[in-house]
């Protein structure tokens, strides 16, 4: 998947309720803001080195506080999705994706590839996306979401909607893979 994995974290909370949440599904958000400010060399993924920077620019917790690095106070509930905005993100995300289609590295060639749609959608260039590309950003919007939805049903203590969470994320994964993974990327 282009950004979405549960194989990686990126944890923050928000100063205000102590909600966590993972910058993981932003990997692509994020890595544009990492390469504007620190540039494509020696990139990696994360929000290490450029966290400053990406407080400034997420949008609020649902109780209206701010997030920062790390995870907080223990047992925090870790159901919040802040996402980067406004005019400034959209500043760094040109730059940064600048940076990363111009980087003569093969790994980075790769990344702009996997990465195109977000970064248009980060852009505000929506209207250049082809329909593959809609839908690919759709289905993983929605994954997202079934992750979510799995985490607030484990929480409230209900294993069955978590369980159902899982099977439709699942099934909409084997759906992504099909569609998107391996071989030539549409669009």
């Amino acid at each position: 998947m282009s950004s979405v994995t549960a194989a990686r974290t990126d944890i923050w909370h928000c100063r205000a309720c102590g909600g966590q949440a993972d910058l993981a599904p932003l990997a692509a958000e994020v890595g544009l803001v990492r390469a504007a400010v620190l540039g494509a060399g020696g990139f990696a993924l994360g929000s290490a080195g450029v966290q400053d920077e990406l407080a400034g620019l997420l949008t609020a917790c649902e109780c209206g506080g701010t997030f920062a690095p790390g995870a907080g106070e223990p047992g925090a509930p870790r159901l919040q999705r802040p996402a980067p905005a406004g005019e400034r993100f959209r500043e760094l995300a040109a730059a940064g994706w600048e940076a990363l289609c111009s980087s003569p590295d093969p790994r980075l060639a790769g990344l702009v590839e996997v990465w195109r749609a977000r970064a248009l959608r980060a852009l505000g260039r929506e209207s250049e996306l082809t329909a593959d590309q809609q839908l690919e950003l759709r289905l993983e919007d929605r994954m997202v979401g079934l992750l979510d939805d799995r985490e607030r049903a484990l929480a409230a203590g209900d294993p069955d909607s978590a369980e159902t969470a899982h099977a439709r994320y699942v099934e909409l994964a084997s759906t992504y893979a099909r569609r998107f993974i391996g071989g030539s990327r549409p669009g």
